[in-house]
Protein backbone atom coordinates (compact mmCIF):
# COMPACT_ATOMS: atom_id res chain seq x y z
CA UNK A 1 0.00 0.00 0.00
CA UNK A 2 1.35 3.44 -0.88
CA UNK A 3 0.11 6.85 0.23
CA UNK A 4 1.14 10.43 0.71
CA UNK A 5 2.19 11.87 4.04
CA UNK A 6 -1.09 13.79 4.23
CA UNK A 7 -3.11 10.59 3.75
CA UNK A 8 -0.95 8.90 6.35
CA UNK A 9 -1.59 11.72 8.86
CA UNK A 10 -5.35 11.55 8.27
CA UNK A 11 -5.43 7.76 8.72
CA UNK A 12 -2.58 7.31 11.16
CA UNK A 13 -4.11 4.70 13.46
CA UNK A 14 -5.70 2.72 10.62
CA UNK A 15 -2.36 2.57 8.83
CA UNK A 16 -0.58 1.49 12.00
CA UNK A 17 -3.12 -1.28 12.52
CA UNK A 18 -2.56 -2.45 8.94
CA UNK A 19 1.21 -2.48 9.51
CA UNK A 20 0.76 -4.48 12.70
CA UNK A 21 -1.38 -6.94 10.72
CA UNK A 22 1.63 -7.60 8.48
CA UNK A 23 1.05 -5.21 5.59
CA UNK A 24 3.91 -2.98 4.43
CA UNK A 25 2.82 0.63 4.04
CA UNK A 26 4.85 3.04 1.92
CA UNK A 27 4.57 6.76 2.57
CA UNK A 28 5.82 9.22 -0.04
CA UNK A 29 7.17 12.39 1.55
CA UNK A 30 9.12 15.08 -0.33
CA UNK A 31 10.01 12.65 -3.10
CA UNK A 32 11.31 9.96 -0.75
CA UNK A 33 9.58 6.77 0.29
CA UNK A 34 9.35 5.66 3.90
CA UNK A 35 8.20 2.13 4.71
CA UNK A 36 6.21 1.27 7.79
CA UNK A 37 6.31 -2.37 8.83
CA UNK A 38 5.75 -4.15 12.09
CA UNK A 39 8.84 -5.20 13.99
CA UNK A 40 8.96 -8.42 15.90
CA UNK A 41 5.71 -8.91 17.76
CA UNK A 42 6.75 -9.19 21.34
CA UNK A 43 5.15 -8.61 24.67
CA UNK A 44 6.68 -7.05 27.76
CA UNK A 45 6.86 -10.50 29.27
CA UNK A 46 8.80 -11.91 26.31
CA UNK A 47 11.28 -9.01 26.55
CA UNK A 48 11.81 -9.49 30.29
CA UNK A 49 15.18 -10.81 31.34
CA UNK A 50 15.17 -13.91 33.49
CA UNK A 51 16.78 -13.30 36.84
CA UNK A 52 17.59 -16.08 39.26
CA UNK A 53 16.80 -14.42 42.54
CA UNK A 54 16.45 -17.48 44.76
CA UNK A 55 19.73 -18.77 46.11
CA UNK A 56 18.22 -22.09 47.10
CA UNK A 57 15.83 -24.71 45.83
CA UNK A 58 12.23 -23.35 45.87
CA UNK A 59 10.94 -26.65 47.27
CA UNK A 60 13.14 -26.18 50.33
CA UNK A 61 11.23 -22.96 51.08
CA UNK A 62 7.82 -24.54 50.55
CA UNK A 63 8.56 -27.54 52.74
CA UNK A 64 10.62 -25.69 55.36
CA UNK A 65 7.76 -25.48 57.90
CA UNK A 66 5.35 -28.44 57.77
CA UNK A 67 3.01 -26.84 60.33
CA UNK A 68 2.74 -23.64 58.27
CA UNK A 69 2.08 -25.66 55.13
CA UNK A 70 -0.66 -27.61 56.92
CA UNK A 71 -2.34 -24.37 58.08
CA UNK A 72 -2.11 -22.83 54.62
CA UNK A 73 -3.67 -25.89 52.99
CA UNK A 74 -6.50 -25.80 55.54
CA UNK A 75 -7.21 -22.16 54.68
CA UNK A 76 -7.12 -22.93 50.95
CA UNK A 77 -9.59 -25.75 51.48
CA UNK A 78 -11.99 -23.33 53.23
CA UNK A 79 -11.68 -20.86 50.36
CA UNK A 80 -12.24 -23.54 47.74
CA UNK A 81 -15.44 -24.67 49.46
CA UNK A 82 -16.82 -21.14 49.04
CA UNK A 83 -16.45 -21.47 45.27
Amino acid sequence: MSMTATEFRKNLFTVLEQALAGETVEIVYQGSTVRVTAGGSSTKLSRAKRRNTLLCDPDSIVHSDPELLKNMEAEWTKDWKKL
